[in-house]
């Protein structure tokens, strides 16, 4: 911790466990699958890492996210509802064919 983050009572961004970058304050918002289709939970205060943009929350965060699952996340108390359109990649992959021995890749 440097001298101007004590004297001043700001703690440094805490570093990414993943790609060592600092992260950064943010209010986030992150897709749970609950049943049979997706629950979108907004305005999570958490980290994100600039880097590789993984999410990080402090443990009241968690908590808070923790309980709402278990409530089974109450159709009354959404703030929105929305419609999700849904896609089938069925019939959509096409498969590469081989290449021949005698083609170089670099």
């Amino acid at each position: 911790m440097s001298l101007d983050s004590i004297s001043l009572g700001v703690e440094p961004p805490p570093v990414c466990p993943h790609c060592g970058e600092v992260t950064t304050a943010a209010t986030v918002r992150t897709t749970f699958w609950f049943d049979e289709g997706p629950v979108i939970v907004e305005d999570i205060p958490a980290h994100v890492c600039g880097s590789c943009m993984e999410q990080f929350y402090d443990d009241d965060v968690g908590d808070a996210l923790r309980r709402l699952a278990e409530t089974g996340f109450p159709r009354e108390e959404a703030a929105a509802h929305i419609s999700v359109p849904v896609f089938s990649l069925s019939g959509r992959i096409r498969r590469r064919g081989r290449l021949p021995d005698d083609c170089d890749l670099d």
